[in-house]
């Protein structure tokens, strides 16, 4: 299940250190998808804490790049990203979380 959400995210990206901050544009349990204003090579990952705007919850976790796309009107990127390291609390509160959001509550 995927749910539109504009929640703060900043990403780290590994080994390499670039970072960034933006807003997410949906998440699910297995990913998220964001934008940043800069390419990403395939197969990087990065460090990213997320804040769930609905709820004062934040986590951090480690994502694997899956897709990217560059928007046509401007010098951002679209990306998706799957979760690989997501603390076992982070997931509960994240599967209530898109739970609560579908159910409209």
């Amino acid at each position: 299940m995927r749910i539109p959400e504009s929640s703060q995210i900043s990403y780290e990206v590994m080994p390499n250190a670039k970072r960034g901050e933006y807003v997410t544009r949906d998440i699910s349990q297995g990913g998220l998808r964001f934008l940043i204003h800069e390419f990403i090579p395939e197969k990087s990952l990065l460090k990213i804490r997320l804040t769930l705007k609905k709820r004062t919850f934040s986590f951090e976790a480690v994502v694997k790049f899956v897709w990217i796309r560059r928007e046509s009107h401007n010098d951002r990127y679209e990306i998706g990203v799957e979760f690989i390291d997501l603390p076992e609390q982070a997931a509960k509160h994240l599967i209530e979380y898109i739970k609560s959001a579908s159910a409209g509550i």
